[in-house]
């Protein structure tokens, strides 16, 4: 069995899913960078099971969910056939990267959650490309993703799609189930609610989302998953007067569930976020989504069929546009886009994330 070595930043449960089932084909360890992060609720970070070999690196503090410590270096000297860099925006995998010393049968992964962003500013574009350049091979979420990385750093190398998420084969069913049991829920079965989750953070537009609720009050908004910033996110929004607003700051999976079902649309107002697994989460209801382009799982649900869903980032009329657009559809178009959503969710699942690890990974040799 081969030892596959697996570096990440912070423990989280859209990953422990996953992690357990790939340990089933190898002998994996992860490593994380830190126990805890900064900025999100222990609970959510530690309500998973953990069936593979877990260590941390522990070290200096970097920003809210990364560590750096020179011991990184040490985890390639060890007896390891595959190191997977599961998060190459962290200084300490970057580091490790660049600087450790290459065993020749050791291969090195890089892991990339979606969109790379690699075009904009042309410095910053050209070191991710010199850093991307570094890895043996690549596996990135999301088919149209894995296309924007070869046309970045090139077709020689092997880059390998996934279908990104985190909920098994067996949560997909019962979402479903709980969907079709809502007798077609949509407009006529959901509330008015328009359902923001994320942190209060630039990159991931909450802001902006904000600013749409703020210019038409007639809409109800609930934004969910602030955790400490969630005061900081209400006084913004008396600044702007959008009263038309409900903040949480966390909610238990259960909860969470509940407003997948019940609320009217999920709307998520990226700037720039690899994926946004909330938006696997909502389709696997059948919830209506509207997004950004600047979200790697916005793009790979929406753009192919629903491209009038997906706005431009940073745009707050844009976003709102669509959120309107969305409300305007009459009951059957709006089922229709539900159940699109709801059946192509199944493509992207934990167990087929991880066969495509083994194929790749060639676990099974």
């Amino acid at each position: 069995m081969k030892r596959v070595l697996y570096i990440s930043n912070i423990e989280s449960p859209y990953r422990s899913g996953f992690f357990n089932e790939l340990a089933g084909h190898c002998d994996l360890t992860v490593l994380y960078e830190r126990k805890e992060s900064s900025n999100r609720n222990s609970l959510w970070a530690h309500s998973e099971e953990c069936r593979y070999n877990r260590q941390f690196l522990g070290g200096i503090k970097t920003g809210n969910e990364t560590a750096f410590s020179l011991s990184i270096l040490n985890c390639f000297k060890q007896d390891y056939d595959i190191v997977i860099i599961g998060c190459c925006n962290s200084p300490a995998e970057v580091f490790s990267l660049l600087f450790h010393k290459r065993i020749p049968s050791q291969k090195v992964f890089i892991n990339l959650d979606g969109e790379q962003f690699i075009a904009g500013d042309i410095i910053k574009s050209k070191i991710k490309k010199y850093v991307l350049k570094y890895g043996d091979a690549y596996l990135v979420a999301g088919e149209k993703s894995a296309e924007n990385l070869k046309k970045a750093i090139g077709h020689k190398k092997e880059i390998t799609p996934y279908y990104f998420s985190s909920l098994s084969v067996q949560e997909l069913e019962k979402h479903r189930n709980s969907f079709e049991t809502g007798a077609e829920r949509s407009s006529p079965g959901r509330n008015n609610t328009i359902l923001v989750i994320g942190q209060y953070y630039d990159y991931k537009g909450l802001d902006i989302a904000l600013e749409a609720a703020a210019k038409n009050k007639n809409l109800f908004y609930r934004f969910v998953g602030m955790g400490k910033r969630a005061e900081l996110f209400q006084k913004k929004a008396e600044e702007l007067g959008a009263a038309n607003i409900e903040v949480i700051p966390f909610l238990q999976k259960k909860e969470l569930e509940e407003e997948y079902l019940n609320d009217r649309m999920l709307v998520l107002p990226s700037r720039k976020e690899c994926w946004g697994l909330v938006v696997n989460e909502a389709a696997s209801f059948g919830m209506p989504v509207v997004s950004t382009w600047g979200s790697g799982a916005g793009v790979e649900f929406l753009s192919d069929k629903y491209p009038e869903f997906l706005a431009k980032p940073g745009d707050a009329d844009g976003l709102l546009n669509c959120i309107e657009k969305l409300l305007a559809l009459d009951d059957n178009s709006l089922r229709e886009y539900s159940r699109y959503l709801m059946h192509k969710s199944k493509d992207y699942s934990i167990e087929r994330s991880v066969q495509c690890h083994i194929k790749a990974l060639k676990l099974e040799q």
